[in-house]
């Protein structure tokens, strides 16, 4: 038996990945997040959703959930720029300075300099330490 719907296609899948967003722009971040944990069930191991999860577990103060995600993602793809910018910030908000500095020096590889200076400044602000930009 197949784990799709009955009439479920590509663009049934767009269309509800689009109201998915949408609702997310809106601040309806719970309703979000059930279409897109709904369309990952169908869709395993989808990158956009499983991104789009972890902002969404971000936004509703769930930092350790994004931060699970966020590394499931980056198993697949370890240069996932929005996985690594999302992981470091639920880990700032879990205070783990090391694991978020790490992933900032990533960002940093990765060439995305206006994310890791984002990130690191937030990193500051949460130890009142000095790290270098």
């Amino acid at each position: 038996m197949s784990s799709i719907p009955v009439g479920w296609n590509d663009d049934v899948a767009f269309d509800s990945s689009e109201r998915a967003y949408l609702l997310h722009s809106e601040g309806r971040y719970k309703e979000s997040l059930a279409l897109f944990e709904g369309l990952l069930d169908l869709y395993p191991g989808n990158p956009y959703y499983m991104d789009a999860i972890a902002a969404l577990y971000l936004a509703l103060d769930r930092p350790e959930e994004a931060a699970r995600i966020a590394t499931d993602l980056l198993l697949d793809n370890p240069s996932h720029l929005q996985a690594l910018v999302r992981r470091s910030e639920a880990y700032i908000t879990l205070r783990m300075s090391q694991e978020a500095e790490a992933d900032i020096q990533q960002i940093r590889r990765l060439g995305a300099r206006d994310h890791a200076s984002r990130m690191a400044m937030r990193l500051l602000a949460s130890r009142g330490a000095d790290f270098s930009l």
